[in-house]
């Protein structure tokens, strides 16, 4: 029997190592606690080797004893962690945008690979969804006092053209990295190094499960550029198609704050909108705009045309004949959700529109020729 635990000892110890190579993040499931769990829903400053990167105070969620707020159930909604009993919260928001950091176990070795890959999935309460994510290495923490995001470059960059949309499934993220050297700090969240997209209304993503490690010699991964890892094969674009005589949101049309300038990140949308109508010469078309209930009613009803307006009349820019749009304002009149709530208002503030089969349409604002 000792001859036979010796020989299994020595076969053990012989392995190589790459195949058992450290991840240098800490706490990577943020399984072990840091802190007071409280209620189960706190800044991740309560998950050991984790921080919250600047002031807005980044989320985490644990269930202790099945008591507290805490996983799969929280306040954005259902989401049973990707692995063990915790996970962390990102919330991304027009006036506040969350990161977390935390030290690695040891510095990236100047010109040597390794894995760097998490776990996100989006909450099933966001109203809109991001693009990009990034995590950024550096020689010492990363933090400020400040909520906006950090308008820098990160070291590396996840991107998906038609937003990080899952919901209730977990989506792995995954790409190599050749280190320079100086790397013993990790952040992790939505960068706005350039024009920030999909940041005007509410998001909010879990994150679990992050990894970096030292890629062996020996090892055979092919370099993916910071590209998204996903379960599916190809990306799938759809065909705007929308269903007749029926209202329909338009999801990513923004405008500045208590203005009815549209903000570049809505063109694209509207764009399909127009090419759209251009290819169905039978249609016409109304846009309603409305808002929440903070403020004087009057100012809130001129908001709401004023923005249904704008859009009007980037359709018309875009060759659309006037006399096939429509537009109106409701102000607060025509709530989807409670005002009692910040999420709620946002959904509030919104534009739809309606498409029709040419017929007349009564009770709307005509564009002249020449608005």
């Amino acid at each position: 029997m000792k001859l036979f635990l010796q020989s299994l000892l020595t076969c053990f110890f012989t392995i190589p190592f790459y195949t058992l190579a450290q991840n240098l993040v800490l706490n990577s499931g943020f399984e072990e606690l840091g802190g007071n769990p409280g209620n189960g829903h706190v800044p991740v400053n309560c998950s050991k080797n984790w921080f919250c990167s600047n002031f807005s105070g980044t989320d985490y969620y644990i269930q202790i004893n099945g008591i507290g707020e805490g996983v799969p159930k929280n306040m954005h909604g259902i989401q049973a962690p990707h692995s063990g009993k915790a996970y962390a919260g990102i919330c991304i928001h027009r006036e506040y945008i969350e990161y977390m950091g935390t030290k690695l176990a040891k510095p990236l070795i100047a010109g040597k690979t390794y894995l760097v890959e998490f776990y996100v999935s989006r909450a099933e309460k966001s109203i809109t969804s991001v693009k990009e994510f990034g995590i950024l290495f550096s020689e010492k923490p990363y933090k400020t006092l400040n909520k906006k995001g950090f308008a820098v470059q990160p070291s590396i960059k996840f991107t998906n053209p038609n937003g990080f949309k899952e919901e209730k499934q977990w989506v792995k993220l995954s790409t190599i990295y050749q280190a320079e050297g100086f790397e013993i700090y990790l952040t992790l969240g939505h960068f706005i190094h350039n024009t920030p997209e999909g940041v005007r209304q509410f998001s909010h993503y879990y994150i679990d499960d992050v990894s970096v490690t030292l890629v062996g010699d020996d090892e055979n991964i092919e370099s993916k550029d910071s590209l998204v890892v996903t379960n599916q094969s190809e990306e799938v674009v759809p065909v705007f198609s929308p269903k007749t005589n029926a209202t329909i949101t338009l999801e990513n049309v923004f405008f500045e704050t208590n203005k009815s300038d549209l903000m570049p990140e809505s063109f694209q949308e509207l764009d399909s909108l127009a090419q759209y109508l251009k290819q169905e010469l039978d249609t016409k078309i109304t846009i309603n705009g409305h808002t929440d209930n903070v403020g004087y009613e009057i100012k809130n009803q001129n908001l709401s045309e004023a923005r249904a307006k704008a859009v009007a009349e980037y359709l018309i820019s875009k060759g659309i004949d006037h006399l096939r749009i429509k537009y109106n304002g409701f102000g607060s009149k025509q709530p989807i959700a409670t005002n009692d709530s910040e999420e709620g208002r946002q959904k509030n503030r919104r534009v739809e529109f309606i498409i029709f089969k040419s017929k007349r349409m009564k009770n709307s604002h005509f564009l002249s020729a020449d608005t």
